[in-house]
């Protein structure tokens, strides 16, 4: 069947945000399998995602997903997902961690958000029993680099934030500078196996010391995401339905807007270094009350747009057939990685159906 014809039978079952099989070619061991531009990195049956590149721009670690080993307990089930790392370029996947369970079980284990620094690796973990429909457990670890160390606890969650609300897992996961971890706070979603998750305040987390100290950055609540500068001195933040990046110095406080993109105009995953900004700009993002939440936003990809801080010009980049989440800029901001996921565009009245599985594609200037 062709790609078109896959996402249109998705769109039957639901309606949006579908499944969508790809090809999977091996990427050749020296660099991408198609240098078709943009580069695409990965090519997976499931989702690859949260891409992070390495202190020396030489590599990118990510989440991936197979989803060819679901487990049995239930149909509903959603493959696990381990952490890998492949040349910046292209080339040859190399699995860093995956779930300690060698066989399918009742448990969907997800690792994700890798954060490499040095010789080691952080991350997140999701664990959801499917047969006890049992709430998200979420936790933060540490490992060694090399393929399957063994990890060591950071944090687990939940914890309540100074809003009186919880922190149920964290989004967005990175290093801020040696010993201190950024993320956002984030709420889980109204249920039982809902994967969505609400940003409710960032975090920065000193893990120098022992037990972690959390500190909770003001004026964030209910940010949408957050990154650093490369130095750490600063972070840069989005709030849900909002058309502004805020960038707020860490040592004085100070908050600026970083670059508005005019009314009417969402964005959302801000990626900066030095004058250049690449963030994520309207496509499908849906911003509605949801009770209990309030107003937040379930987002199904959007445009790439680069800009030139230093004269606030906008590049609006083509889709090339895809939407877009959480782009990353190298080290040196020459180029960013992002998260692509293929959509269509069908029915009268039209409706945009967009795959759920997401492959990496590389931007070079």
């Amino acid at each position: 069947m062709t790609r078109l014809g896959l996402l249109v039978a998705a769109a039957l079952l639901l309606a949006c945000g579908h499944d969508e099989p790809f090809s999977t070619h091996p990427p050749t061991e020296n660099g991408p399998f198609s240098g078709t531009r943009p580069i695409r990195l990965t090519f997976n049956v499931g989702a690859d995602e949260w891409a992070a590149w390495t202190t020396d721009g030489s590599t990118i670690y990510y989440s991936t997903q197979d989803s060819f080993r679901l487990d049995p307990a239930s149909t509903f089930s959603e493959p696990d997902q381990c952490i890998a790392r492949l040349p910046a370029g292209g080339g040859t996947r190399t699995d860093v961690a995956c779930p300690h369970t060698p066989t399918p079980n009742d448990t969907t284990e997800i690792l994700e958000q890798p954060a490499p620094l040095g010789g080691s690796v952080v991350y997140a973990t999701s664990e959801l029993g499917v047969k006890q429909h049992s709430p998200y457990r979420h936790a933060l670890w540490i490992a060694d680099a090399a393929p399957f160390a063994v990890p060591s606890k950071i944090l687990q969650f939940p914890y309540a934030a100074p809003s009186g609300k919880p922190h149920d897992a964290p989004l967005y996961l990175r290093w801020l500078r040696p010993g201190m971890l950024l993320y956002l706070g984030a709420e889980n979603g109204c249920c039982n196996k809902d994967t969505l998750r609400f940003g409710e305040q960032v975090v920065l987390l000193d893990v120098s010391v022992t037990p972690p100290v959390k500190h909770f950055v003001p004026g964030t609540t209910r940010a949408g995401a957050v990154s650093a500068s490369p130095d750490g001195s600063a972070i840069y933040y989005t709030f849900y339905g909002d058309s502004m990046v805020y960038a707020r110095n860490l040592a004085s406080g100070a908050v600026t807007v970083l670059h508005n993109f005019g009314t009417g105009h969402i964005v959302r995953d801000p990626a900066v270094v030095g004058d250049r900004l690449v963030a994520v700009v309207d496509g499908k993002p849906q911003y509605r009350d949801v009770p209990s939440f309030n107003m937040v936003q379930v987002d199904y990809g959007g445009l790439l747009v680069v800009v030139d801080l230093a004269t606030s010009v906008e590049t609006w980049l083509p889709d090339y057939g895809l939407m877009y989440k959480r782009p990353v800029l190298s080290p040196d901001g020459s180029r960013f990685a992002a998260e692509g996921f293929p959509y269509v565009v069908t029915g009268v009245p039209t409706d945009t159906v967009i795959s759920k599985w997401a492959d990496l594609y590389l931007f070079e200037e």
